[in-house]
């Protein structure tokens, strides 16, 4: 078995495993679990384990920042056309070109995230509107972030928080993550009666979100 950080939380529920696409992998696991149910949980997780590590070996490496780079928005292939100048950074979409100017490189992907981030927003105002009434429930704020292991959370308080780079995955799993997020409000964990919701309001959801995890380990901008 690989090398492995053990988180334990009093408030977690169950075990949960992480890997990034550095490879790392992180166990959070309730304060109380025994060593001998980790070991069996790793036990059972070991083929998904060396599929997933074996993946990330395989994956392309993170292209360059530069002139030409391809990047995904949505079901959309735009092309980056960078122009670096003095003056206030600039985005401006061209058909399938995406035009970029900044003083520098820092600049040019500071002004391609908060423009990813401003259309990550809109389009998700949008996915809300269409599956809140099918779920029954409405969010009371939606916030765009850049969480580093979560596509999407819902707080308590029925705050939905997105990752800006769906906007770098399919429209279909931007749509999963809007889906479980909504049925959080009705159901708060990943017991029987949310993924009995899930399916009721996308009976594809499993597809998505096995989709959706291996779109994590290929994202980059």
């Amino acid at each position: 078995m690989p090398p492995y950080a053990l988180v334990r939380s009093r408030k977690r529920r169950t075990l949960c495993l992480q890997i990034n696409p550095s490879g790392a992998m992180r166990l959070l696991v309730p304060a109380a679990t025994q060593q001998a149910d980790i070991e069996a949980f790793l036990k059972a997780k070991a083929r998904w384990i060396e599929r997933t590590l074996k993946r990330l070996n395989e994956a392309p490496r993170v292209p360059v920042f530069a002139d030409g780079l391809s990047l995904r928005y949505l079901d959309e292939t735009l092309q980056l056309r960078l122009c670096y100048r003095s003056g206030t950074p600039e985005v401006r979409r061209d058909g399938e070109l995406l035009r970029v100017a900044a003083a520098n490189e820092v600049q040019a992907r500071g002004a391609l995230e908060f423009w990813y981030r401003e259309a990550a927003r809109h389009h998700a105002l949008a996915r809300i509107i269409h599956y809140a009434p099918l779920v029954g429930r409405a969010p009371k704020r939606i916030r765009i972030a850049g969480q580093k292991t979560r596509w999407g959370s819902c707080s308590p308080h029925g705050t939905i928080s997105l990752n800006w780079r769906l906007m770098l995955v399919p429209a279909d799993l931007f749509d999963y993550v809007i889906a479980h997020e909504l049925c959080h409000l009705i159901a708060p964990h990943h017991r029987t009666p949310f993924w009995r919701e899930m399916g009721r309001v996308m009976p594809d959801y499993e597809t998505r979100r096995l989709r959706l995890r291996e779109s994590g380990t290929r994202l980059s901008l």
